[in-house]
């Protein structure tokens, strides 16, 4: 396959690719071996038609099977010489005086002009305060679990626990939904009716409370629902008191306050290590755009936007997309862009960088991958196994993910990394509640991956 270069701007060329006479023949034979695999020719025993009989048999037919075998090839070809962001262009092919040629286009990767990763900061909140508010949540907790209840006759007051009855019906008295039991802790930012609902009723008290209709269902279509009640038994909850009998009575590796304090306070450190690692490498990821200057061509662009409007008009997205900038459509052409600029900069700085430190996914790094893929959707190891065997794009998106943390987490000890006082108090409890879920995710991610290990050994 001889490649010329007819045309070039920065990182889009055009090619006149020609096959010879030689490559034509392969061509031939392996067309012709398929026609005698899969059809008959009468006069002849399947398999044994001679190629010059298939061509002539055939005619025209051959002729754009040719093509289009030599379409593949050049496709093979060029995948292996150059790396392009979108498949390759093809304007014209002919085939005369046994030479068949194409004229391509090929969007390639854009040179690198510079990175500057060093001018990069990342400001992540202070981890003393965090520690602390983590260590006063998970105290909270512990008393919020072990707490006392009480048989109450009084009425119901806020930090009250209630069992109640409840069944739903609608406005012609049908039962939409049979009796239920439902536990609740009467607390006063609780928005939901029914709760609010329950402040001053008694031990056996029935009462109705209409639930209010979903605001984006049809108004004509709306029908009212009622929630009929009964107040079974009130609790009157009492916290405990936070010492060294309380701790010892948990049964856990500590017996005293201090030591339990002390125990979660290095379950906090630690909690606050992991996210602050995860804070940075999101944060690198999303800003890996922003430090990095390319030389790429209008071309490049244009075509991405073309290709990305046609696509929305044709499944039907591209007047709800205008509408997001307010119908008009220069916005909208230089959101994709900017899109489109972020995207080829991410893929080509990362393979870069892969590829200069051999930075590389192992096997054991993908399979990790492919199990917490199967927790995410509840799916046992071995299911989530034959999921990603059986597509390849969800294979190959997990490698991709797996190798731009490896690349975030290099480009880490380029960058500045300075902790910032949070002087608000509601964003450390945000932190430390995320921190909290964070571990209990893990925890539940840890059993989950436990479990599908031994459903792929079951299965």
């Amino acid at each position: 396959m001889e490649k010329s270069l007819i045309y070039q701007d920065k990182n889009v060329k055009k090619y006149l690719v020609k096959f010879d006479k030689e490559e034509i023949d392969k061509l031939e034979n392996r067309i012709a071996k398929y026609i005698n695999s899969n059809y008959t020719f009468e006069g002849f025993r399947k398999g044994k038609v001679p190629k010059d009989i298939v061509k002539l048999r055939l005619g025209n037919e051959f002729q754009e099977m040719l093509l289009e075998e030599a379409e593949h090839e050049l496709e093979h070809k060029i995948s292996e010489e150059e790396k392009i962001l979108f498949p390759i262009i093809i304007e014209s092919s002919s085939i005369d005086n046994d030479i068949i040629e194409f004229e391509i286009i090929l969007h390639t990767y854009p040179n690198i002009i510079s990175t500057n990763f060093e001018d990069m900061v990342v400001k992540v909140p202070d981890s003393k305060g965090i520690v602390e508010e983590y260590i006063n949540q998970r105290l909270n907790e512990l008393l919020e679990s072990n707490v006392i209840l009480e048989p109450k006759n009084g009425p119901i007051e806020y930090g009250d626990f209630v069992r109640l009855e409840y069944y739903v019906i609608d406005s012609q008295g049908n039962i939409i939904e049979e009796k239920n039991e439902l536990e609740v802790v009467v607390r006063e930012q609780d928005p939901r009716p029914l709760i609010k609902a329950l402040i001053g009723k008694s031990n056996g008290d029935e009462f109705e409370v209409e639930i209010p209709q979903n605001e984006t269902e049809n108004e004509e279509n709306k029908e009212t629902l009622i929630t009929k009640a009964k107040v079974v038994q009130i609790y009157s909850r009492k916290m405990p008191e936070l010492n060294d009998n309380f701790v010892k009575e948990l049964n856990i590796e500590v017996e005293t306050l201090s030591d339990l304090k002390e125990k979660i306070r290095k379950e906090g450190e630690e909690a606050v290590k992991d996210w602050q690692e995860q804070f940075i490498i999101n944060y690198i990821l999303s800003e890996i755009p922003n430090y990095v200057e390319i030389d790429i061509s209008p071309e490049t662009l244009n075509y991405y936007v073309e290709s990305s409007i046609n696509d929305l008009k044709t499944k039907g997205n591209y007047e709800s997309q205008l509408e997001k900038f307010n119908n008009d459509e220069n916005k909208l052409i230089e959101d994709i862009k900017n899109s489109a600029l972020k995207w080829i900069k991410e893929i080509i700085v990362i393979e870069n960088i892969a590829n200069e430190n051999n930075i590389t996914v192992t096997e054991e790094e993908l399979n990790q991958a492919i199990k917490n893929f199967g927790s995410m959707y509840g799916l046992s190891y071995a299911r989530a196994l034959e999921i990603v065997n059986s597509n390849h794009q969800i294979l190959e998106e997990l490698a991709w993910n797996e190798l731009r943390i490896k690349v975030a987490k290099f480009i880490k000890e380029m960058v500045k990394i300075e902790e910032i006082e949070d002087t608000e108090k509601s964003n450390e409890d945000k932190e430390a509640n995320e921190l909290i879920n964070q571990d209990q995710e893990n925890q539940i991610s840890e059993e989950t991956n436990e479990q599908n290990m031994k459903d792929s050994t079951q299965e």
